[in-house]
């Protein structure tokens, strides 16, 4: 299905939705920069993005440690959302 940044998807069908959380984030580990995928955006609605870095970044706990993170363009304007690796099988 031919989809443009920030279209919803039109059908489950075009997502692939694992099965655990453990299977979503082991999936989602081999994302490459450019590969294409849904994001749940703040209204429940799943939106077409493109990954475009990943990095890691220090998470809320206090011993300071670094979480694996993933930058997703969600439209052609530029907007963007960082998904962090203990959020990823929820919101992509």
């Amino acid at each position: 299905q031919d989809y443009t940044l920030g279209e919803a998807a039109r059908s489950p069908s075009h997502m692939i939705i694992a099965m655990t959380s453990e299977k979503a984030t082991e999936a989602l580990s081999s994302l490459s920069i450019r590969d294409h995928v849904f994001i749940k955006r703040s209204g429940g609605r799943f939106t077409y993005a493109v990954l475009t870095s990943r990095s890691n970044e220090e998470d809320n706990n206090p011993n300071q440690s670094l979480e694996e993170c993933m930058t997703f363009v969600l439209t052609d304007s530029g907007c963007t959302k960082l998904i962090k690796r203990s959020q990823w099988s929820e919101f992509v």
